[in-house]
């Protein structure tokens, strides 16, 4: 039995592993849609596109900027993570599009992007401007440090992921405003053991939540 012969719902199967495992995910599906007609079907479901690995496409965007926004945006359209996060900050970092740029990262999220959730939070934490801005900041990277418990992700993962986006999106500075006084407590944010390294800031003491994310805040900023 030929390629032909095979069932629709397989070559959607392997079509979506190609693109998701593939380091040049694009040309594959690409050389895979111009070799035959079954083929041609199986790269236009939607499970390909939610499945892709657009974040193996970077190139792309140093090469044809607006095709790679293309792909995003067909990718994302699909229910893929990554398509709607990178979108999500294209928007904030360089079309001054926060509100469009938050709807991205919120998809993302839903899809359980749990670097999507803790963008959120930093954005939010650098532009709240009272105390229930602050609270709903807090509260969506505490939601992010709850999936990482879950996950055994550490929170300086998640932070690298999320800097190494947006430097690879844009030159522009990231808005360094403070999100709150410094803690006047000078223990604040020190180590709990010696055995620890400085990435590892679950082992830090605070004396409150704000500080916590006031700390983790400044560590986003340095990485940008």
């Amino acid at each position: 039995m030929g390629i032909a012969g095979l069932p629709s719902d397989i070559l959607v199967e392997v079509t979506a592993r190609i693109a998701g495992e593939s380091t040049t995910p694009l040309d594959d599906i690409v050389s895979l849609r111009r070799s035959c007609k079954v083929f041609r079907d199986a790269t236009a479901a939607r499970e390909v596109g939610r499945c892709m690995a657009v974040d193996r496409e970077w190139r792309l965007h140093w090469w044809d900027k607006e095709r790679f926004l293309s792909v995003l945006g067909e990718c994302a359209a699909t229910g893929n993570p990554e398509a709607s996060y990178i979108l999500g900050l294209e928007e904030i970092c360089n079309r001054r599009g926060k509100e469009s740029g938050l709807r991205h990262l919120h998809h993302a999220m839903k899809h359980g992007h749990a670097v999507a959730a803790y963008t959120i939070g930093m954005i939010m934490l650098r532009d709240a401007y009272n105390l229930e801005g602050i609270e709903e900041a807090m509260g969506y990277l505490e939601g992010c440090s709850a999936a990482r418990t879950n996950s055994k992700i550490k929170i300086a993962s998640v932070r690298r992921e999320a800097a190494s986006v947006v430097r690879r999106l844009t030159m522009r500075r990231w808005r360094t405003a403070e999100p709150a006084a410094p803690c006047a407590d000078p223990r604040c944010g020190e180590m709990e053991t010696t055995e620890a390294w400085d990435e590892d800031d679950e082992q830090r003491r605070f004396c409150s939540r704000l500080c916590r994310w006031k700390h983790e805040y400044r560590k986003f900023v340095q990485r940008i």
